[in-house]
């Protein structure tokens, strides 16, 4: 099986059966380089979370980060003094785990809205931000079984938040300036001390969240497959 063929067969079924091997050839003239690796993954990713019809799990995604780090917010609000740093709630830290576990495939989704020409601040963002919620999800869960806490978590999230900000700059560039402001300000309100950082962050994702469900609602039924991005 050649990288080509691989790369190919991370599209739907569908998608193979139309495109799969008028791409393989083109694949297998031009070759592969890191920019095209990285074009086809997201066209996957596109291809698996967009058909035809559009799908509602980046909607949902959206939605539930932004449900369940409101509810984290409210926990915080309601306690009598600031909680330790770095900023989570014991007893609630489940929701703060759930926000985060909803939040990748949200950014994913974020990402995808770039198109085609996503950039390198996109690409940036993207890789940055996966790994960094990732790590962030693994650290809280660590905490939440009492192995460890603060330093590490802290430096997970951090990350999750440089790449948040550079996916909210590149969607500005790409004339979402609304949803790449909320976008970037869930990035700056990520690193503000926490009574202040986690009403704000919960609030920028909800309209974030707003924005998402508005261009479910308005997009347009795709009339075939995803195109290659490139």
């Amino acid at each position: 099986m050649t990288a080509a063929t691989r790369y190919v067969g991370l599209y739907p079924r569908a998608w193979r059966d139309r495109y799969g091997d008028e791409l393989e050839a083109v694949l297998e003239q031009d070759g592969l380089g890191l920019k095209t690796r990285l074009d086809l993954v997201r066209g996957a990713v596109d291809a698996h979370l967009h058909p035809a019809a559009p799908s509602p799990l980046p909607v949902i995604a959206a939605l539930s980060a932004s449900a369940f780090a409101v509810a984290h917010a409210l926990a915080i609000a309601a306690q009598p003094v600031p909680t330790d740093w770095p900023g989570y709630l014991d007893e609630a830290l489940p929701l703060v785990v759930a926000s985060v576990l909803a939040l990748i495939p949200a950014v994913i989704g974020l990402w995808l809205k770039l198109g085609d020409r996503d950039g390198w601040m996109g690409r940036l963002g993207i890789i940055v931000g996966t790994v960094g919620y990732g790590a962030w999800l693994l650290a809280l869960i660590a905490a939440a079984a009492r192995l460890t806490y603060g330093p590490l978590t802290a430096a997970a999230a951090t990350l999750a938040m440089l790449g948040t900000a550079a996916l909210g700059v590149a969607l500005v560039g790409r004339s979402r300036v609304v949803l790449g402001a909320l976008v970037a300000a869930a990035a700056l309100a990520g690193l503000a001390p926490p009574a202040l950082g986690w009403p704000a962050f919960a609030a920028a994702w909800t309209g974030v969240a707003v924005v998402v469900v508005a261009d479910f609602v308005n997009a347009p039924e795709r009339p075939g497959g995803t195109r290659l991005a490139g």
